[in-house]
């Protein structure tokens, strides 16, 4: 079994955090907006960090592009003619990147880039950030950002498969490298040897058992009937064919899908599309589409059996998603296609690498409960990948290579 995380950092490793840095500036792919966005691996991260350095969270570019899933008209307004940044509380600035609507042209990228290397540049000076922390995950015309901020040092955490070239001059350049996988940390480590597995983790004050079992059952869940659970997006990494399998197999039971359907570029492709409106069909299949955050626990909590029935691609090998963290956090049994997460934690999940593996595992759980041992070691593991114990760890394991002198690319103002 590989490695799994664990161990809070000690007082003394933020303390020395804090002498090292006055700031941490952390490059997102995702927006800070909760409106219909779920959070993502950025948006905790940046939640840690502010408590321990005042934190500037630089969003993506927004799309001009109608068709695009991440188009949202007040981004455009916003980029056009609004503020360039919105501070929430006393220590979290969010800077919000303009963007022209010929981006795509060459030249005008340009243009765009530069501007917003001295808008970033401008608010730090005005904010006081001389000696900053980057945290990287988003390696697409990054570069100019990264030139344009005073750093002390600088992290990337790589979130998932990527062919930007940017991508290796940045991992060469960093003091530390922190990867999802552990796919990813081989991968990466030959390019720069401070390279280790930090994966995603769970909000465990909202992921939690005891609150999610005292809150009432949603009333758009099937009864009378044992419940077959996925959470998440319904995308081009899912295999929609299983699912419309394991509906087939268990008539007696409810396959219900909790998450909005991906409707533009990261929307189910050929077969899997296909599959989807198969699934649809299916009398004993309920797909309830985007909840809530707040309101994903209470849905967990009524599962029997949670899936993970990811494509076998290079992505879903790279990657490591959150779901399987927050099935943990309510102690709950799994059905997975052959993850590294699942790899990391073969005891406390089921593996499956063939379709009729699947089904019959989701069988056996179905006719025979759990052991309480199982689910609070279940329990136990999501609390290891609570949120702050990992970027607490991520940031001991950055002071250790410090101290060590190790590869640590050179800084660059």
């Amino acid at each position: 079994m590989t490695t799994r995380p664990g161990g809070l950092a000690t007082s003394a490793t933020t303390e020395a955090v804090r002498q090292r840095f006055d700031s941490a500036v952390v490059l997102s792919p995702f927006f800070w907006n909760f409106r219909d966005d779920i959070p993502g691996t950025t948006h905790y991260i940046a939640r840690e960090l502010v408590k321990i350095l005042p934190t500037l969270f630089v969003e993506p570019i927004p799309q001009w592009n109608p068709r695009s899933e991440q188009f949202r008209s007040e981004r455009l307004l916003r980029a056009v003619s609004g503020p360039r940044t919105t501070t929430l509380g006393d220590r979290l600035t969010i800077l919000h990147r303009g963007a022209s609507p010929l981006a795509r042209v060459g030249v005008i990228r340009e243009w765009d880039l530069a501007r917003n290397a001295r808008v970033l540049r401008r608010t730090l000076r005005n904010l006081g950030f001389r000696k900053s922390l980057v945290w990287h995950s988003f390696p697409y015309w990054s570069e100019s950002l990264l030139a344009a901020v005073e750093r002390e040092a600088l992290v990337y955490h790589c979130l998932d498969f990527t062919t930007q070239a940017e991508e290796q001059r940045i991992i060469e350049g960093a003091q530390a490298v922190f990867c999802v996988s552990e796919t990813l940390v081989s991968k990466h480590r030959i390019l720069n040897p401070d390279c280790f597995l930090l994966p995603n983790g769970v909000d465990t004050a909202l992921f939690d058992l005891s609150a999610a079992t005292l809150a009432p059952r949603p009333t758009d869940l099937p009864s009378g009937k044992r419940l077959i659970g996925f959470l998440g997006v319904i995308n081009h990494h899912l295999d929609v064919e299983l699912l419309v399998e394991v509906a087939r197999a268990f008539s007696h039971a409810a396959l219900v899908v909790v998450g909005k359907l991906a409707t533009n570029e990261t929307a189910p492709r050929d077969r899997q599309r296909e599959a989807f409106t198969r699934l649809q069909s299916l009398p004993n299949v309920r797909i309830l589409g985007f909840k809530p955050r707040t309101e994903l626990p209470q849905y967990l909590a009524a599962f029997d059996v949670c899936l993970v029935p990811l494509l076998q691609d290079q992505f879903n090998q790279e990657a490591d998603p959150l779901k399987f963290y927050e099935y943990f956090a309510l102690g709950k049994a799994i059905v997975t296609t052959p993850l590294p997460v699942a790899r990391r934690y073969s005891d406390l999940c089921h593996i499956s690498a063939s379709r009729p593996d699947f089904i019959r595992q989701i069988g056996e759980l179905l006719g025979a409960p759990g052991a309480p041992e199982q689910r609070d070691a279940r329990i136990a593991a999501a609390r290891a990948h609570s949120w702050n114990v990992l970027v607490n760890s991520a940031l001991a394991r950055l002071c250790e290579v410090s101290s060590s002198g190790g590869h640590a690319g050179t800084p660059r103002s």
